[in-house]
């Protein structure tokens, strides 16, 4: 089976560079990365050539350009219809893997489903220190210096899933699924703008097409790194109406991974004229 990692970025080459070097550092290396990003002007290009020339596997740069707001669904959708992968898992450019964090994917991955991973917190304060490769102990050292802030998921069982049925704790920055099922859909919405429900969206009507949910409890677990937070409330309400409908709306959209179809002109046949003679009674 092969496996495609899709990472969402824009503007943010530092934590690039370091969830980058994360995926270089797994046990079972992915078979390609791709880079969804939606319009970066900053060093993000020469990341990932630097990165390009180190990896083992194909890293792709599925560029759009920036529409003025954060167009995170279209980003995923170009970068998904630029990989080759049957699993695929969706994370985030300011989201650290663990070295196992492929591996506990892949062993979870099961026909019929898709898998919601975990997160640890990584303050600012840790940022130069962390790679993502620390063993449970130095992760420890981390949570008392208040570096991390998940004590809990310094712990490790691969495997260990339970199911869920809603959207409650969705995280588009760990989700792993099949290809297939993600073309059932369509994709993700790109009605979506801002960075808020278009993961529960794509949840929601990923289990209305027949696909259920497993959570990840201690395994698969990535580290989102802190950023400054912004928040615009006509994109949270609209977004909002937007996963609203999504309960009982289309589960194929039409503004998703493959656009419709353009109507194509009726050609009609050609008009011929015949004559009638009219001959007096």
């Amino acid at each position: 089976m092969k496996t495609s990692v899709i990472i969402t970025t824009h503007n943010r080459s530092y934590y690039l560079e370091k969830v980058l070097y994360g995926y270089l550092h797994q046990q079972v290396q992915p078979d390609e990365v791709v880079i969804a990003d939606d319009g970066s002007t900053d060093e993000t290009p020469e990341i990932i050539r630097k990165y390009q020339k180190e990896a083992s596997f194909p890293i792709i740069h599925a560029w759009s350009p920036f529409g003025g707001v954060p167009q995170i669904a279209k980003a995923r959708n170009r970068a998904t219809r630029e990989c080759s992968g049957d699993y695929l898992i969706y994370t985030d450019g300011d989201c650290i893997p663990g070295p196992m964090f492929l591996a506990d994917h892949l062993q979870m991955a099961r026909p019929g489903y898709f898998i919601q991973g975990r997160r640890n917190f990584l303050r600012f304060s840790a940022f130069e220190k962390f790679t993502g490769a620390e063993t449970p102990w130095q992760q420890l050292q981390f949570w008392l210096r208040g570096g991390l802030t998940r004590l809990d998921l310094m712990i490790r069982i691969p495997g260990f899933t339970i199911p869920s049925y809603g959207i409650h704790g969705i995280r588009s920055c760990n989700i792993g699924t099949f290809r297939r099922d993600v073309i059932a859909i369509n994709g993700w919405n790109e009605h979506f703008v801002g960075y808020w429900r278009e993961d529960s969206e794509f949840a929601t009507r990923l289990m209305r097409s027949g696909i259920k949910r497993r959570n990840a409890l201690y395994s698969a677990i990535l580290f989102h790194m802190e950023h400054e937070k912004v928040f615009n409330q006509e994109d949270f309400d609209r977004n909002n109406a937007l996963l609203e409908a999504s309960k009982t709306g289309p589960i194929f959209i039409e503004n998703g991974l493959m656009p419709p179809p353009k109507p194509q002109p009726i050609e009609l046949p050609p008009v011929t004229h015949s004559s009638v003679s009219l001959k007096a009674g």
